[in-house]
């Protein structure tokens, strides 16, 4: 019996093999490119042209044309106008204190909490150079029962 002695030829087998990955690389791409391309054309050919929208734009364009005054013209006279010519868009400054009245009684419950001594001893003494008006500005209202509250200089410093 006849054998066969020869050494494996690997060089053979290793250029088929990255032939055949190769290929079905480059098969993959092409199938899926063909895929997409027929896909969209029978989405194309399925949606219909909007027959419907075409038509209420035509109409749309008919009234903005035809009216008494052309838009473009109505545009440019409102532009002309401007917001000061009608009150009733004209802004207008609020009358509601109801903000600050809360945002006052927030700063009485954090003095209170703090107790009147500490808000006392943070305050600067003024000396005599100094005119009263400087050390005795004081931040909130000041009022009959009111805790001691702080100058602004006090204040400003706490920040």
């Amino acid at each position: 019996m006849a054998t066969d002695n020869s050494p494996p030829r690997n060089r053979l087998i290793l250029v088929m093999a990255l032939g055949t990955v190769g290929t079905l690389f480059v098969l993959k791409f092409v199938f899926d490119s063909y895929f997409t391309f027929m896909f969209e054309g029978e989405a194309k050919a399925k949606i219909a042209a909007p027959a419907e929208l075409a038509k209420l734009h035509e109409e749309e364009t008919k009234k903005l044309t035809g009216s008494p005054i052309p838009i473009d013209k109505a545009m440019g006279e409102l532009a002309s106008k401007g917001r000061e010519s009608s009150a009733l868009i004209a802004p207008q400054p609020s009358q509601d204190d109801g903000p600050l009245t809360g945002w006052s009684q927030g700063l009485k419950a954090k003095e209170a909490a703090k107790g009147g001594e500490g808000a006392a001893k943070e305050a600067p003494k003024g000396d005599a150079a100094t005119p009263p008006s400087t050390t005795a500005a004081t931040v909130g209202d000041a009022g009959a029962g009111a805790a001691p509250q702080k100058t602004a200089e006090a204040h400003d410093a706490g920040h």
